[in-house]
């Protein structure tokens, strides 16, 4: 039988639980809560011309995403989302600051959402694990007592920290001292950088000790920058769709991915927003394929390569490469 996307077991390593719950669940919480959305705002337009655009999408969503059975409930949805794609490992990323508008403490929130791995993995063929943002634009003080809370808690299912919210406004330097207050605490470190095209904002991220990038499209075109890239082992998170909305690139040509795997630069091809966005990985794969741009083989190896990039102790990273095959 020929292979096709669809059979290809994958990873994904960049999703966001808000922008990716599905419109079906966001529309149902609503009721339930006694809600009005404008429903407009929950999709990114054709017409978005920036990130900053883009990122207010979220501001809606997160107007139902205040309660524990609604954040135990979105991961699930996004698991299932994800299941459909035969993705075999996700690292769901959620912003804790983010979910306590309507009284919610920190531990209530990671309670619910690590309630919802829990559910979600008795129920899918699937191994899951969450990424805890901190924002930029938030206070030092509180995303540093937001990593306190997070070791404190020495949760089980979260295996890393990243900074989400405006990159350009709130570089790496602006971020410099609290992104080593949580390597200071061991945490895994994967970066948002070179979304809003900013090369330098990327090789900051890896000096700061990002083992990931988060986009990182900013460098796609710089040889120099890739080797860099690749001489220090961090892989590149990237999101095709949301970075042709947000205008992190002009086009698809400009993700360079044939450039990328002829010399094994470490990237993986993920869906940042599902929902937001309106794809899935299956569609990220098939619109770089119609564009003739990667194969169903390469898609196989990069997915296979990226379980070395998964924050993973050794012994599930082997786990998972005897399920991927």
């Amino acid at each position: 039988m020929k292979k096709c996307i669809e059979d290809i077991s994958k990873v994904e390593l960049h999703c966001h639980l808000d922008g990716s719950t599905s419109l079906g669940l966001i529309k149902q919480l609503a009721n339930e809560q006694n809600i009005v959305l404008d429903e407009r705002n929950l999709l990114v337009s054709e017409s978005c011309d920036s990130l900053d655009e883009y990122l207010k999408c979220f501001d809606e969503i997160l107007k139902v995403l205040q309660t524990k059975d609604a954040l135990q409930r979105a991961v699930i949805d996004v698991v299932q989302q994800a299941n459909e794609d035969n993705v075999k490992y996700i690292e769901i990323r959620f912003a804790p600051l983010l979910h306590m508008e309507q009284g919610l403490t920190i531990t209530d929130v990671f309670d619910a959402v690590e309630a919802g791995v829990k559910v979600a993995i008795a129920k899918f063929d699937i191994k899951v694990n969450l990424l805890v943002c901190a924002m930029r634009q938030q206070d030092t003080m509180i995303n540093e007592q937001l990593f306190d809370d997070l070791y404190h808690r020495n949760s089980d299912v979260v295996c890393g920290i990243d900074f989400a919210g405006p990159e350009a406004a709130f570089p790496p330097e602006a971020i410099h001292s609290t992104v080593q207050y949580g390597l200071d605490k061991g945490f895994n470190l994967t970066l948002h950088a070179g979304e809003c095209g900013c090369m330098h904002n990327v090789m900051e991220s890896i000096k700061l000790g990002a083992k990931r990038i988060g986009h990182g499209v900013a460098i796609n075109q710089d040889e120099t920058a890739l080797q860099e890239v690749k001489v220090n082992d961090v892989l590149l998170e990237m999101c095709p769709k949301s970075n042709i909305q947000t205008k992190a690139i002009p086009n698809l040509k400009a993700l360079n991915i044939p450039y990328l795997i002829k010399n094994d630069i470490p990237f993986l091809i993920n869906t940042d927003n599902r929902t937001v966005t309106q794809t899935s990985l299956n569609a990220e794969y098939e619109l770089l394929m119609e564009n003739q741009m990667i194969t169903l083989d390469q898609i196989e190896y990069i997915n296979q390569r990226a379980v070395r990039y998964a924050f993973l102790a050794d012994g599930e990273q082997q786990q998972l490469k005897e399920k991927m095959k």
